[in-house]
């Protein structure tokens, strides 16, 4: 029998095959550092061919339409893409599976189709596109960070594939995920560590991590990545990429790959990520028009709303500035400061979040998580021999620590649980609807403005950091959730704040890993929480605050 250690290896050598041998360079990550950068996005564009710059810079909006106009071909667009992706894979160990050949023989295809019909085959015709490794593709490995399951091709299409493949979508990859995706960082024995796109001593977040890093390193123009419990905001975040939650039911999840399939009371959603909020929006319209509630039974069937009032009206904001458990880092509460104040001077007005329950939703959604204290992910380990990982070992010390009984919960617990996550989304809506006592026209709040991680990442390995605070609650309540790129980490102006008294040992801990200069450079992203089911709000509500910030910075 064939050790994991050489299973793994073997895998990787495969996927690093897929790469046309021109575009190996077995050096590219030396020369890169040699050269002073941390950056990939910005190292690439000064080696690679400066047409192809132009190309990856575009976004997916501006890449269909001169594609559209025949500005491009879908050909060089696809091979740039191609081009960039093989050389971030090798910097940043993103992707899991490769299929340029195949990409590219489409891309021919539909050009020669536009030719010969003038027309476009649909609304992404000619756009490259990535995979989270959870998107099933047929005769592609689907491994979601398993060395065990290296092999087994998938047989079905996922029905979001199906329904991209339709609107014209060119896949050429998919990316890597932590092992189970039960992470929010990227790494498995399967496939190493996938590094920061904007920093190689940061982590890409998780468990979207491999899309988060090859879109950031502009190695994609747009993806997709799947969140239970902060999964796509997360790597959005750490690396100012714009990414979109949605509710349960509003994208098909239909075939797509998961741990713990059946656990439906916090459900895995899928969604867009990308450089812009158009092309949220892009993906998210198109998704919805194609009616895929014909197919996918756990589809709400619930057509696009167009809100143009959104970006006209006075609008009301919650401000969530803590949870008062973990206290953001200094560049994250500017973040926030500097977005208010772009709002309020743009007439929309600001008051104070403080539901009082945040603490028992992340516990809940920890109950949830480990509700078989991890069973599953430790017997799939035990087929191949490969070890658990950290960040499991600390889940597990964190829950047991947190009173879980060690095993699996019983049907009485896991009602009680059902019956705790009615109680608080009860309780919240009720809170919502309180802030009209707060608003000055008595009106309720449009949305909530808080951090979607309380710092600027972490650097790789510092798992111990990780705190989804800001994100598990919104897992557990399933609203819909946008996060986008504010401002960059400066450490003349981000200083520590030495008067902050801890509201915990955790607190005090990630208090004290600030440090100006490690962070410095690095994005601070914020997060606009809708109520469920309200997609189109929150990318209008998005688009809305970064047009004010936007004015803000012309003054």
């Amino acid at each position: 029998m064939v050790g994991w250690v050489d299973r793994a290896n073997s895998k990787r050598a495969h996927t690093l095959a897929q790469i046309p041998h021109e575009w190996i360079d077995p050096n590219v990550i030396n020369e890169m550092k040699e050269r002073g950068y941390v950056n990939t996005r910005e190292y690439l564009d000064s080696v690679l061919p400066q047409n192809e710059v132009r190309i990856t810079a575009l976004t997916a909006t501006e890449l269909i339409e001169r594609i559209r106009t025949r500005k491009l071909t879908s050909f060089e667009v696809c091979y740039a893409f191609c081009h960039r992706a093989a050389l971030v894979h090798q910097i940043l160990n993103c992707c899991m599976e490769i299929f340029f050949d195949d990409a590219l023989n489409k891309a021919r295809e539909l050009d020669n189709h536009l030719v010969t019909t003038g027309k476009v085959l649909g609304p992404l015709h000619g756009l490259p596109f990535s995979l989270k490794d959870q998107v099933n593709l047929p005769g592609i490995d689907t491994t979601i960070g398993y060395i065990s399951r290296v092999g087994h091709k998938a047989v079905k299409r996922s029905l979001l594939a199906k329904v991209l493949e339709n609107a014209g979508a060119v896949f050429f990859v998919k990316t890597t995920v932590p092992t189970a995706m039960l992470a929010s960082e990227t790494v498995s024995s399967l496939h190493g560590r996938t590094l920061n796109a904007l920093n190689l001593n940061f982590s890409s977040g998780g468990s979207s991590g491999g899309e988060g890093s090859l879109i950031g390193a502009r190695g994609s123009p747009l993806g997709v990545g799947t969140d239970i419990g902060g999964s796509i905001r997360i790597p959005a975040a750490f690396q100012g990429l714009y990414g979109l939650r949605p509710s349960h039911g509003r994208i098909p999840y239909m075939d797509v790959t998961n741990s713990y399939e059946g656990q439906e009371l916090i459900p895995s959603v899928i969604g867009p990520m990308g450089s812009s909020i158009q092309d949220l929006e892009l993906f998210a319209k198109l998704v919805i028009d194609s009616e895929s509630w014909n197919y996918d039974p756990q589809l709400v069937a619930l057509p696009w709303r167009e809100v143009p009032h959104v970006k006209k009206d006075k609008l009301r904001f919650g401000l969530m500035v803590s949870d008062k458990l973990v206290m953001p880092h200094p560049p994250v509460l500017r973040a926030l400061m500097e977005t208010c104040e772009a709002l309020r001077r743009c007439g929309h007005e600001i008051v104070e979040w403080n539901f009082p329950h945040n603490k028992r939703m992340i516990d809940v959604g920890e109950q949830v998580y480990a509700a078989d204290f991890y069973d599953e992910v430790q017997e799939i380990l035990e087929t191949t021999g490969e070890p658990i990982s950290e960040y499991m070992k600390i889940a597990r010390e964190n829950i047991s620590y947190k009173g879980h009984s060690g095993r699996a919960l019983g049907v009485s617990q896991w009602w009680e649980i059902s019956r705790e996550i009615r109680s608080l989304k009860e309780q919240f809506l009720e809170y919502w609807e309180k802030t009209r006592d707060l608003t000055s026209d008595g009106k309720p709040i449009d949305a909530i403005i808080c951090p979607a991680w309380p710092s600027a990442g972490f650097r790789d390995g510092d798992v111990e950091f990780g705190c989804e605070n800001y994100t598990v609650p919104f897992n557990v309540l399933d609203y819909s959730c946008v996060v986008l790129p504010v401002t960059q980490v400066d450490s003349a102006k981000d200083i520590p704040d030495a008067s902050h008294s801890p509201f915990s040992t955790e607190d005090k801990k990630i208090h004290e890993y600030y440090k100006p200069e490690m962070f410095s450079g690095m994005p601070v992203c914020v997060q606009v929480v809708c109520k469920r089911l309200e997609e189109e709000k929150a990318l209008a509500i998005a688009a809305v605050i970064e047009g004010c910030l936007a004015n803000v910075e012309k003054l």
